[in-house]
């Protein structure tokens, strides 16, 4: 556009100047009286337009480019104040999962409190991709004198047993997995039997006479028997009692204590042989 401009000046000036004559001769002809139109206001007249018009061309490319630069500029801020957004999310994100973290390490430790002196709190670090297997690994092993078929429980209840140990890890048997069996005693009845995993999320009272007296609501616990769990923790709530055709058999269904797909910290009791005294 400048180099337009400044090869058409010429002209532009001729029609800018004869503009101006042609407005002079009209305002004389309508002003016949008028002798305030000194040599110096047509001067200005003259030269204003035109300065005007020179200085609009030559700072038009120069405002353009300044207006990119700042809208460049103003981007880089948009995207710098983004990712500084994104970061402090991020960072709120990692505080609160701590704050969680310490709240639930807080509850555990006054569960503890309440536990024989020498249980330990292990934390969950893997679990058993198998499907033959109910079971997981924890943080704990032989080092902090972990033995197999030491107890494993919750706040909530019975988790299940220890069934292999390393230096700094164990693997934990579930209550639910088809090889685990715990003796049972219904709390209302006192009637015992023998809890039996069953592979899904429900266990069964096994070993029980068809006539005694089990019903739903029943809670379960350890009875103390078998030589591996001590007595009196849950295992879990019967829901659910069908007899045969001939009423010589039954089965009770018995929903499990412990919520296992929730579990993050569990404690490891001594084994069983320390409660015998």
């Amino acid at each position: 556009m400048l180099k337009f401009f400044l090869r058409n000046f010429p002209r532009f000036f001729l029609a800018l100047l004869l503009l101006v004559c042609v407005w002079v001769l009209v305002y004389r002809h309508s002003h016949p009286n008028s002798q305030h139109l000194s040599l110096k206001n047509l001067s200005m007249a003259v030269w204003m337009p035109v300065q005007k018009s020179v200085s609009w061309v030559i700072t038009f490319p120069e405002n353009t480019l300044n207006a990119v630069q700042e809208l460049g500029h103003l981007r880089q801020e948009v995207n710098r104040l983004q990712m500084e957004n994104q970061s402090l999310h991020l960072e709120l994100s990692n505080h609160k999962s701590l704050e969680v973290e310490l709240a639930r390490l807080r509850e555990v430790l006054q569960i503890k409190a309440k536990l024989p002196h020498s249980a330990k709190i292990a934390r969950i670090i893997a679990h058993d991709p198998s499907t033959w297997n109910k079971s997981f690994i924890i943080d704990i092993g032989s080092e902090d004198g972990l033995t197999v078929d030491s107890p494993v429980i919750t706040e909530q209840g019975v988790v299940g047993r220890i069934i292999d140990v390393a230096a700094k890890n164990s693997r934990v048997l579930l209550l639910t997995d088809t090889g685990s069996s715990v003796a049972g005693l219904d709390v209302r009845s006192r009637v015992s039997g023998v809890i039996l995993g069953t592979g899904q999320n429900r266990l069964s009272f096994g070993y029980v006479n068809a006539d005694e007296d089990i019903q739903p609501g029943d809670t379960i616990v350890s009875s103390g028997l078998g030589g591996v769990f001590p007595k009196g923790y849950p295992l879990g709530t019967v829901v659910k009692r069908t007899s045969s055709d001939n009423g010589l058999n039954t089965q009770i269904d018995v929903a499990p204590s412990v919520d296992f797909g929730v579990l993050d910290y569990v404690f490891v009791l001594p084994s069983i042989n320390i409660f015998a005294d």
